[in-house]
């Protein structure tokens, strides 16, 4: 019995503390968020120094919404669904609460307060994008292999690159959702039995190839399991090979290519899937360097 009431007291205790502390997390919360006047300080500021290129983030993530409403047309689709950040050589960091982006790595070349906001602008080097396979996606050659060997070519129809017979069959540059986040990608599905070929005929290399792959659509995700898989043949020769899976988000890879870097070669994509239904395939890659 006595350890009924110690055990008792222990929890009531407990609810006590906590009752006290979400009490004093009600009345503080308020004080330490930013005003409005905060905001358009720090957007002001932000928007002085600005160069097209540079990259803009928030901290804590979840402020991004209220980023958006004084700063959010400097930050266009693109740059939204990047790759990934290590291209922005500046970044404007805009932070409350002590939080850190890790986007924004590097020297600290501004640190400015501005009530509850801290704006730091961050400098680094950062590599040169030779060719953004995204961006330029109307150069692709596209085509369709089955398991005999026969070649389906598919052409260009203004928004996408079509594949005849079977009318998802096609690439096309298309903002997608790959683990809750928005990101500019190829997006192409594949076809049972049959790979998608995705191929640049004349990419100029630098010293990496930067891929980055997912599934798009949470709704797809949950409704079917299947691996895509993906050969990655640089100047005719296979460089990787792997496959994507629902629980891999968004998925980084890189592949050394200083040995060829300045010259200009094919670099093709070949993608499919031992069960393609319901597979919304996203591909972004970089060459840097």
């Amino acid at each position: 019995m006595m350890l009924t009431g110690r055990a008792g007291l222990v929890a009531v205790a407990a609810v006590s503390l906590l009752a006290v502390v979400e009490t004093a997390t009600a009345l503080i919360a308020p004080r330490l968020a930013p005003t409005d006047a905060d905001w358009a300080a720090a957007a002001a500021a932000v928007r002085a120094g600005f160069r097209p290129g540079d990259l803009i983030v928030a901290a804590p993530a979840w402020a991004d919404p209220v980023l958006r409403v004084h700063l959010g047309d400097l930050i266009p689709p693109e740059v939204e669904g990047r790759l990934d950040d290590e291209r922005f050589a500046r970044v404007w960091e805009v932070g409350q609460r002590g939080a850190r982006s890790p986007a924004a790595a590097g020297d600290v070349a501004l640190d400015e307060r501005f009530g509850a906001l801290r704006v730091r602008r961050i400098e680094r080097a950062a590599p040169a994008v030779r060719y953004d396979f995204v961006a330029r996606w109307a150069d692709a050659q596209v085509s369709r292999v089955d398991r005999a060997g026969a070649i389906v070519t598919c052409r260009n129809t203004g928004d996408r690159i079509q594949c005849p017979d079977v009318s998802y069959s096609s690439v096309r540059r298309q903002i997608v959702e790959v683990d809750t986040r928005l990101r500019m990608a190829l997006l192409t599905q594949p076809v049972q039995g049959s790979t998608v070929v995705v191929e640049f005929p004349a990419v100029p290399l630098g010293r990496e190839l930067v891929v980055a792959t997912g599934l798009h659509n949470v709704w797809m995700r949950k409704a079917a399991n299947g691996a895509v898989n993906v050969r990655v043949r640089v100047g005719g020769e296979d460089t990787m090979v792997f496959a994507t899976h629902n629980d891999d988000g968004w998925k980084l890879l890189r592949i050394d290519t200083s040995a060829r870097a300045g010259q200009v070669v094919p670099v093709r994509f070949e993608i499919s899937s031992p069960d393609a239904r319901d597979r919304h395939f996203a591909l972004a890659a970089e060459a840097r360097g």
